[in-house]
C-alpha cells in the first residue's frame, strides 16, 4: 500500500487487523499551523474512497463520529477526523468563533482529494460546535465537498452570542470556560469587545455566500435548541431556489436533550430520522415518499408533571411537507387589565417595570444548554412585581401555530439603555404556565444588523417601537388552555444583566436601577403576533410505520442508525461542563 502525505508530518501509520489503514499526523495549513488529523479507511472495496470528514473542538470521535459512520456506510467510505484549530492536539491559536474554519476546511479537503486512496469526494458531518465549523467552512467552495449532514448548529455566528443584541451569558461564558479553560478569559473578552454586528463577524457569517452553495445537505434542528434560528437560516441559505437537495428536520429538543427536555425527551429519543436521512443521502437513496423536504415535530401539551406528552392533547406528532405552511399573522393586543386578545383598547395606558439589575428575573427553561431548558413552568417568575403578564381568554377551540413568533412593543425608560424581554407560554387549566419561546432586545442594539456598528442610545422618556423575536415553533394550544405573554427587563443567566448605563459590554460599570415602561392601547398599542395555521395544514406522519417501511429494504446498519441514542452526538455531558 502506498500512501501520499503531502504537507503533512506522519506520527503513525498502522495497518489494522481488520484490513484497514489508520494514519495519524499533523496536516499543515496555508498559514503554517498544523492540525492533528486521523485518516481511516478499509483496504477492501474500491481503491479510491469517498471520505466522511469531521473537524471537532471535542477531539477525534472515532467510532461515534466519522469513522463509525464510514463503517456503517460500507467499504467504499473512509473517514478523516481532525481537531479544530486551537483545540485537542491541534496547534495554533483558537480563532474566536471559527474564524479560520473556511481556510482550514478548504486546505484539508484539497489535501484529501490529492491522495491516491481518495476519489476526490468528501461528505462532511458535524454536530453542535463541529456543525458550526462545517456550516462556516464551505465558504471557499472546495470542489471536493459534495454533501453535508449537520445537527444543531448555526450558519451565522453573531446571532449566537448576541440574539437581540444581548449577551448569552450562560451559553457563551459557560461553554468557552469549559471547553477552552486556558484560553477562555481572552476569548470571552474578545467576543465582548465585538458585540457590535460589524466586519469582525464577516468570516463567520456564511449567509453572505448563499448563492455559491452547491452541495446536498441534511440539516437537523430542534424547537428548544440553542441554535434554532441559525439552523433555519442555513436551510433558507442552502435551499433558496437551488436545484440541489436539502432536507430539513426539526425535532423538539435539540441540545436540550442533554438537560432532560421536559415533556418531549422520550419522543425525541424514540427514533433518529436525521440519521436515516443522512444514510440515504450518502448512499444516493431516496427516503420513503411520506418524507418531504421539511419534516418537523408539532409540539403539544404535556402531562401534569411535565414528564411525558399528554396523549389526549392535540399535537405531539411529526408532519412532513414540501414547504412551510402558509400562516395567518394573528395579533394579540396587550391591555391595561392584563388581558390579551384581538381588540386593542381605545385609551392609551402604561405599565411600569421597576428593573433592578441586582435582582434579575431568573431563567427557567427555554433554548439553553448548561442550565434548565425546555418547557419549564414560569409561574414563580410571573408572580414578581417586575414581570408584566398579559393572558388571553380560555381558548374555545384548539389553536395551531407554525412559524416565527414576535412581540411588537412600544417602550420607554428613564435610562439611556436597558433590556426588554418577552416570554410566550401555554397556561394550563390547573395553573401551570409552560414556556414555548422567549426573546430579548438590548435597546442600544434595537436596530439589529441594519443599525451599523455603533450603539444607538435611548433618549430618556422617549417612546420606541421595538420587535422582540421569540424565534420559531410549531405548537397546538389545546381547547381550554390560555395564551400568555410576559414582559420584563432581565432573564438571567440565559442573558447577562444590563446595568442600564449604556457602556460597552467589555467595560465594567456600576449598575443603575431603571423605570421601564410598556405602552398599551391608543397609538402605542403593544401586541404579540402568532403564526396561526389550520390543523389540516399539519398532517400527521406515523413515524413508526415510516421507519418500518424505511428499514425494510435497507442494510442492517440502518437499524443501528435509526435507534442510536442522539445524546451521544453531543460528544459531552452537561455535568462534565
Amino acid at each position: 500500500m502506498r500512501t501520499t502525505l503531502s504537507a503533512a508530518l506522519i506520527c503513525a501509520t498502522t495497518i489494522l487487523p481488520a484490513g484497514a489503514a489508520e494514519l495519524k499526523f499533523e496536516l499543515a495549513m496555508r498559514d503554517g499551523f498544523n492540525l492533528s488529523t486521523i485518516v481511516w479507511y478499509p483496504d477492501t472495496g474500491p481503491a479510491k474512497k469517498t471520505f466522511i470528514y469531521d473537524t471537532s473542538t471535542y477531539g477525534h470521535a472515532g467510532e461515534s463520529g466519522a469513522e463509525g459512520l464510514a463503517k456503517q456506510l460500507g467499504d467504499g467510505f473512509g473517514a478523516v477526523m481532525q481537531d479544530m484549530r486551537g483545540s485537542g492536539k491541534s496547534k495554533g491559536e483558537y480563532f474566536t468563533l471559527w474564524h479560520a474554519a473556511s481556510n482550514d476546511t478548504f486546505d484539508t479537503l484539497k489535501w484529501i482529494g490529492q491522495q491516491n486512496y481518495s476519489n476526490n469526494k468528501v461528505y462532511q458531518i458535524g454536530t453542535s460546535s463541529d456543525g458550526i465549523g462545517a456550516l462556516l467552512g464551505w465558504q471557499e467552495n472546495p470542489q471536493q465537498l459534495q454533501k453535508m449532514s449537520i445537527n444543531w448548529a448555526t450558519i451565522h455566528a453573531h446571532g449566537m452570542p448576541f440574539p437581540g443584541g444581548a449577551y448569552r451569558e450562560s451559553l457563551n461564558t459557560g461553554w468557552l470556560s469549559a471547553i477552552f479553560p486556558e484560553q477562555a478569559h481572552g476569548l470571552i473578552r474578545e467576543v465582548k469587545r465585538n458585540e457590535a454586528p460589524g466586519t469582525w463577524w464577516d468570516p463567520v457569517n456564511a449567509t453572505r455566500k448563499c448563492d455559491s452553495a452547491s452541495f446536498s445537505s441534511v440539516l437537523v434542528g430542534g424547537w428548544y435548541d440553542i441554535f434554532l434560528s441559525g439552523n433555519l437560516e442555513a436551510y433558507q441559505c442552502f435551499n433558496n431556489g437551488k436545484p440541489h437537495s436539502t432536507k430539513l428536520l426539526i425535532e423538539a429538543c435539540g441540545h436540550c436533550l442533554a438537560h432532560g427536555c421536559p415533556i418531549y425527551l422520550a419522543e425525541d429519543l424514540s427514533v433518529s430520522l436525521g440519521n436515516l436521512l443522512t444514510m440515504d443521502m450518502f448512499n444516493d437513496l431516496t427516503p420513503p415518499a411520506s418524507i418531504k423536504n421539511i419534516t418537523f415535530y408539532v409540539m403539544g401539551a404535556g402531562d401534569r408533571n411535565a414528564t411525558f406528552i399528554d396523549t389526549a392533547a392535540p399535537g405531539n406528532y411529526y408532519t412532513s411537507l414540501e414547504e412551510w405552511p402558509t400562516s395567518v399573522p394573528t395579533k394579540f393586543y396587550m391591555n391595561s387589565d392584563s388581558s390579551a386578545g384581538p381588540e386593542r383598547q381605545f385609551n392609551g395606558a402604561v405599565k411600569d417595570i421597576l428593573y433592578d439589575p441586582l435582582k434579575p428575573v431568573h431563567t427557567r427553561g427555554g433554548n439553553n444548554l448548561l442550565i434548565m431548558c425546555g418547557a419549564e413552568d414560569q409561574t414563580l417568575e410571573e408572580d414578581r412585581a417586575d414581570v408584566l403578564s398579559f393572558t388571553s381568554d380560555e381558548l374555545q377551540d384548539d389553536l395551531a401555530i407554525t412559524g416565527h413568533i414576535f412581540a411588537t412593543l412600544f417602550v420607554s425608560s428613564d435610562r439611556i439603555d436597558t433590556d426588554f424581554t418577552a416570554k410566550l407560554t401555554d397556561v394550563y387549566p390547573y395553573g401551570k404556565s409552560r414556556l414555548l419561546n422567549d426573546g430579548i432586545v438590548r435597546m442600544r442594539w434595537r436596530k439589529g444588523t441594519t443599525g451599523g456598528s455603533e450603539p444607538d442610545l435611548m433618549t430618556p422618556g422617549q417612546i420606541y417601537k421595538i420587535e422582540v423575536s421569540m424565534w420559531n415553533t410549531s405548537y397546538i394550544f389545546p381547547k381550554g388552555h390560555k395564551i400568555r405573554l410576559s414582559v420584563s427587563s432581565s432573564n438571567y443567566p440565559r442573558f447577562d444583566v444590563n446595568p442600564n448605563t449604556g457602556r460597552p459590554l467589555a467595560e465594567e460599570s456600576v449598575p443603575l436601577p431603571a423605570l421601564n415602561r410598556v405602552h398599551l392601547g391608543g397609538d402605542s398599542a403593544s401586541f404579540f403576533t402568532l403564526p396561526v395555521v389550520q390543523k389540516s395544514q399539519l398532517p400527521k406522519v406515523n413515524v413508526r410505520e415510516v421507519v418500518d417501511e424505511w428499514l425494510a429494504d435497507r442494510p442492517p446498519s440502518y437499524r443501528d442508525a435509526a435507534f442510536a441514542d442522539k445524546r451521544k452526538q453531543l460528544r459531552f455531558k452537561v455535568d462534565e461542563l
